[in-house]
């Protein structure tokens, strides 16, 4: 729609207001000059969106006495008379306008103007027009897929890193810049690496997509890469958000960690707030470990050596030899798990490049709950454990809490127990908004507050990869059995060897020292969770209590 067509013109609203009676000079206040009122806008023009708030302000200074301010636009619903002798009892020689005013959340016009109309006690008027534009941009640019904070990129005789982001603005992505410098000698005396910086104009759109191999140099070196993504707005600096990548150009080095990816794209590696792709368990140099459950027949898998891409690391099978391991993101095929509602046993062994699958049932799964009857009354409120006629039962249940809240238990979301596999639970429809860094735990609810009884702690707070047990030790009672095959299972029948890499120092498992809080941090740090959400929507919490891996995606 034009805009002379949604708002009303000055002319117009200066002629209405003209054959409304005006206020005029009487014997309580008197004209000075006789002359018009002065009006100073600090901005004729709002860039907004809809559901956002926009100010008027400015100065308004008459010497005969300002009686009135009018702030006009039909198309906005805007109608306000700001009536300065009813407010403070006489017209005021001086004012200044300042008035916020909220474009509706279902505002679909792209522009109006807003006429502002300043009457003084003698009837004159000025007036001023506010152009009201529908494109603002207050929100800077998300990363929705980038490199990890950390990458190992393989010497090879031409050394390469591919690099692939995707970049995402609200309005549109302007442009977009690359510099990679090396830090081998100190990151305080960087310097550059040929080719760089550079600068990649956007296609005009609010997404923007890169994927190009780099050449690096064919030497052991740490570098580092910075990638700038800047919108129509890139003068301020909320306009811009940069991501950082420390590569590390080596020989294949012992990693601290691989992971297990049973997706297919980048974007679906990126899509969740954690738990995409699988933490494997570090079990000996160049060793890595995890136990997958296979709900479908032909998921297809492959081991990264970094979260966020498939490159530049990428174990699978190698097309010569597909009973070897290729690290090639290229070139690599994938492993396919054929059977379905079973755990897979995975191996992989990065040094000599093989990998081992076996399958176990859900029924031979161990979890530290699998004795517990979930929504049952099984939860022992205070170890009254020598008589069981004594002991206070409550409806023992679990779900991500923020802290103790026996007086509120809806404020520990009831999880549900996948009927199919007991090991899983499930907590659909949770609304996150983009920017929000949550916190919380996996734990029991208890009606007296917060209760050791069941918990589980995480890895690492802000990228959480495994939800570990941090609760009690269950002795048996005549309710449920002990939980104590959940321990043989995880610490005490474990391979010394595997046992000593994981847990150096913790000596010889003792099951008896679990209850002291300082022992259990030798095998569980006590860390909350607290990722950050990138993007808002509705999400799925899928938590397996047999494998201590949790994710949460979105739901579609």
């Amino acid at each position: 729609m034009k805009l002379f067509s949604k708002c009303l013109t000055a002319g117009i609203c200066l002629s209405a207001f003209m054959a409304i009676p005006a206020c005029s000079s009487d014997d309580k206040w008197n004209d000075v000059d006789g002359a018009a009122p002065d009006l100073t806008l600090y901005s004729e023009h709002e860039m907004t969106e809809a559901g956002r708030t926009i100010k008027i302000a400015g100065q308004v200074t008459d010497n005969d006495g300002i009686s009135t301010i009018d702030l006009v636009c039909k198309a906005l619903n805007l109608n306000k008379r700001i009536n300065l002798i009813e407010i403070y009892g006489e017209p005021q020689k001086t004012y200044d306008l300042d008035y916020s005013f909220k474009i509706q959340e279902n505002e679909t016009g792209d522009d109006f103007v807003i006429d502002v109309i300043i009457t003084d006690i003698g009837g004159r008027q000025e007036s001023r027009q506010v152009k009201v534009t529908m494109d603002g941009d207050f929100t800077a640019p998300v990363f929705t897929a980038a490199p990890d904070k950390e990458v190992t990129v393989i010497l090879k005789p031409q050394t390469a890193f591919n690099l692939q982001f995707t970049v995402e603005d609200n309005r549109v992505v302007d442009y977009v810049e690359i510099d990679i410098v090396d830090i081998t000698a100190g990151e305080d005396i960087p310097e550059p690496v040929q080719g760089f910086p550079r600068t990649i104009q956007g296609n005009g759109s609010k997404t923007f997509s890169f994927s190009e191999k780099l050449a690096l140099p064919n030497e052991a070196a740490t570098l580092k890469a910075t990638v700038t993504a800047y919108d129509k707005e890139a003068n301020e600096a909320p306009h811009a958000t940069s991501i950082s990548s420390l590569i590390t150009v080596s020989e294949l080095p012992d990693l601290a960690a691989i992971y297990l990816a049973d997706v297919a794209t980048a974007a679906e590696l990126n899509s969740d707030v954690f738990g995409v792709p699988v933490a494997m368990d570090h079990v000996g140099p160049y060793r890595y470990r995890v136990r997958y459950y296979n709900e479908k027949a032909g998921t297809e898998i492959c081991f990264l050596a970094q979260k966020t891409d498939f490159g530049p690391i990428c174990f699978g099978p190698d097309p010569s030899d597909p009973d070897m391991l290729g690290d090639d993101p290229n070139e690599v095929g994938r492993i396919k798990l054929d059977r379905a509602g079973v755990y897979y046993l995975i191996d992989v062994n990065t040094l000599d490049r093989t990998y081992q699958l076996s399958t176990y049932s859900v029924a031979e799964a161990v979890n530290p709950v699998s004795h517990l009857s979930y929504g049952g009354n099984d939860l022992n409120t205070w170890w009254e454990l020598n008589d069981d006629s004594a002991i206070w039962w409550q409806e023992w249940w679990f779900g991500p809490t923020d802290g103790p809240n026996g007086d509120n238990p809806e404020k520990v979301p009831h999880m549900t127990q996948d009927p199919s596999n007991p090991n899983i639970f499930i907590y659909e429809d949770w609304r996150l908004e983009g920017g929000d860094t949550m916190n919380f735990t996996f734990h029991n609810w208890h009606s007296h507050g917060w209760w050791n009884f069941t918990a589980w702690r995480v890895d690492d707070s802000s990228d959480p990869s495994k939800f570990m047990y941090y609760g009690n030790y269950i002795p048996a009672t005549s309710h449920y059995a002990s939980n104590d095959d959940y321990f043989n299972f995880k610490y005490i029948n474990t391979d010394p060897e595997e046992y000593n890499f994981m847990y150096p120092g913790a000596g010889a498992f003792n099951l008896g020292s679990w209850g002291d809080e300082s022992y259990r941090k030798n095998f569980v740090p006590d860390n909350w969770a607290k990722p950050t959400v990138q993007r808002s929507g509705t999400y799925k919490l899928i938590f397996d209590a047999h494998t201590e891996r949790a994710r949460l995606v979105p739901q579609n």
